[in-house]
């Protein structure tokens, strides 16, 4: 059989598409049980939109207004970051601030964070102190670490270099690297 004619079941395509498909009819069994397994209750807020699984409670927020997430060149820089600290995408969630408009708290509670990055989004915007760059800072329970916008560090100027070593030093620090 060829991969071009290979028919999935509606169960698992609708698993695949469940934030990005739109569906204009009542839904079918198959899109009625994917909703089943992530069930909201009226009255909560609306869940936040990120990229990545969040299996560790690692949290980074960026804020990009043409972008759904961040550019695909910052999000290989940043999957980078995260392989050099032994973690991967399915551990952390990338929310992009411009698109959620949220404090650090409402994103603490929801996502579960125990550390949280932030890459050029004003900490006073989330309800924050203004604190050091690259220095982990304890609030309720989670490690919050300022960083510039990722764009100043994804380059190969001595300013990028720089920026990116004290990065460096920092997350070795916040995860035991």
């Amino acid at each position: 059989m060829d991969l071009n004619d290979m028919e999935l079941p509606a169960l698992l395509v609708t698993g695949f598409y469940k934030n990005h498909l739109v569906e204009e009819k009542a839904p079918n069994a198959a899109v009625a049980a994917v909703a089943a397994v992530t069930p909201q209750t009226s009255g909560t807020k609306k869940s936040i939109q990120h990229l990545g699984k969040n299996q560790k409670g690692i949290g980074i927020l960026v804020a990009y207004s043409k972008d759904v997430y961040l550019p695909d060149d910052q999000l290989h820089f940043l999957t980078s970051i995260l392989q050099a600290c032994r973690l991967n995408l399915g551990d952390v969630a990338i929310v992009n601030h411009f698109r959620e408009k949220i404090s650090f708290e409402e994103l603490r509670q929801q996502l579960g964070l125990k550390q949280l990055l932030v890459f050029g989004v004003d900490l006073p915007v989330l309800g924050l102190p203004d604190m050091p760059l690259f220095t982990a800072t304890a609030i309720n329970g989670c490690s919050v670490v300022p960083a510039p916008a990722a764009e100043q560090l994804n380059n190969n100027n001595p300013e990028s270099k720089l920026l990116k070593s004290k990065l460096w030093l920092c997350l070795k620090e916040l995860f035991n690297v």
